[in-house]
């Protein structure tokens, strides 16, 4: 039979999230799986389910599993769009385009049983909003090296969070069952074009695309994940009882990002100071290389009467906000050894954003 390269190859690139890379511990984890009209991957982490569009393939019902990273190079780098694909006495596979060919030699392990393990239901699919996904990538976090990195879903709300930082996102006509994904695993997932329905099966999440792939996520213990304390937090975050309610000017942002090359060191954060006054906000930072100080005017005038005041910020967490909103109420926050930090609320039509300052210790407001 005669296959497209070009429809192979983006078949073969959608299932890439679910192959493991290096060195595989799970039999078939560094492998396609071709079954059922379907490519299969799967890594113990993430799944993907890929239809197979080519008419030949789907006509002789090819089985197998064949080494992943092998075929595909061999697949993208053929020098012509059309490969004659054929299966050999012995059960491999010859792959021929032009004067060159290739033989893959199919691996042996009971894949079935366990694609069958990890398989949606057929009629327990929850239909998708493009606020899913919209609440996905605005609450999802770049960098989160705490034990509660990820994202986590709870009817219409979408949290995260890595302690000094809360991300709520709540949705407007969705509402989901209770899972907990990875960082890692939501990046791979907004990847997908158009996701339409999801379920959750056992200790799995399967997301179906609008055009069929399923892309499956192996769920972290959502029984773990602090929901109530977080949500209590956001939720008692009065923006009535503000000290200031204004709007971050955008020139403030690319400031922040020019002191971070100076940026001060508090219990593993990159921070920068910032010395707020109704005139103008001064940013500064300082480390033995050498400091930075850039003071940026309001664009809107502050009618709030208020002392200037210092509050130390993270920096990447200042810039993760920026994209979301600049609108900003400051707030009190609780009393930790005899000191109140402020925080920092940021709010949309759907979402809120509550960052705590840091304590600098030693230095001097």
């Amino acid at each position: 039979m005669t296959i497209q390269k070009k429809q192979l190859v983006e078949s073969l690139k959608a299932c890439m999230p679910g192959i493991e890379s290096g060195s595989a511990v799970l039999q078939g984890a560094d492998s396609f799986v071709f079954h059922d009209g379907k490519i299969f991957s799967y890594n113990d982490a993430i799944s993907v389910t890929v239809p197979i569009t080519q008419e030949g393939l789907l006509e002789e019902g090819i089985e197998g599993c064949v080494k992943a990273e092998e075929f595909f190079k061999v697949v993208s780098k053929f020098p012509a769009d059309e490969i004659k694909f054929t299966v050999t006495e012995k059960g491999s596979w010859l792959l021929k385009c032009g004067k060159a060919k290739a033989e893959m030699t199919l691996l042996n392990f009971d894949f079935e049983t366990r694609l069958k393990n990890i398989a949606p239901e057929e009629d327990n699919w929850i239909d998708l909003t493009d606020d899913f996904v919209f609440g996905v990538g605005t609450c999802k976090m770049a960098v989160n090296k705490t034990q509660i990195s990820g994202v986590y879903v709870n009817g219409k709300d979408i949290v995260s969070s890595d302690g000094n930082q809360v991300n709520c996102y709540t949705m407007k006509e969705t509402e989901l069952p209770k899972f907990w994904i990875s960082d890692n695993s939501a990046n791979e997932l907004l990847k997908l074009k158009k996701l339409v329905s999801m379920q959750v099966q056992g200790t799995w999440a399967h997301f179906k695309a609008e055009d069929g792939t399923i892309f499956s996520i192996k769920t972290l213990q959502a029984d773990s994940f602090p929901y109530d304390k977080l949500k209590n937090i956001v939720d008692t975050s009065d923006p009535a009882k503000a000290e200031l309610h204004a709007k971050f000017p955008k020139d403030l942002f690319n400031a922040i990002d020019r002191a971070v090359s100076f940026s001060i060191d508090i219990s593993e954060h990159s921070a920068v100071r910032l010395v707020i006054s109704k005139e103008k906000i001064e940013v500064s930072a300082e480390r033995s290389a050498g400091k930075y100080n850039e003071k940026v005017a309001w664009e809107e005038e502050i009618k709030t009467e208020f002392e200037p005041f210092t509050v130390y910020v993270d920096a990447v967490m200042m810039q993760f906000v920026a994209q979301r909103t600049v609108e900003f109420y400051l707030l009190k926050g609780p009393v930790r050894n005899g000191k109140s930090l402020p925080r920092l609320l940021f709010v949309t039509d759907s979402s809120k954003h509550l960052l705590s300052t840091l304590d600098a210790g030693s230095e001097e407001e």
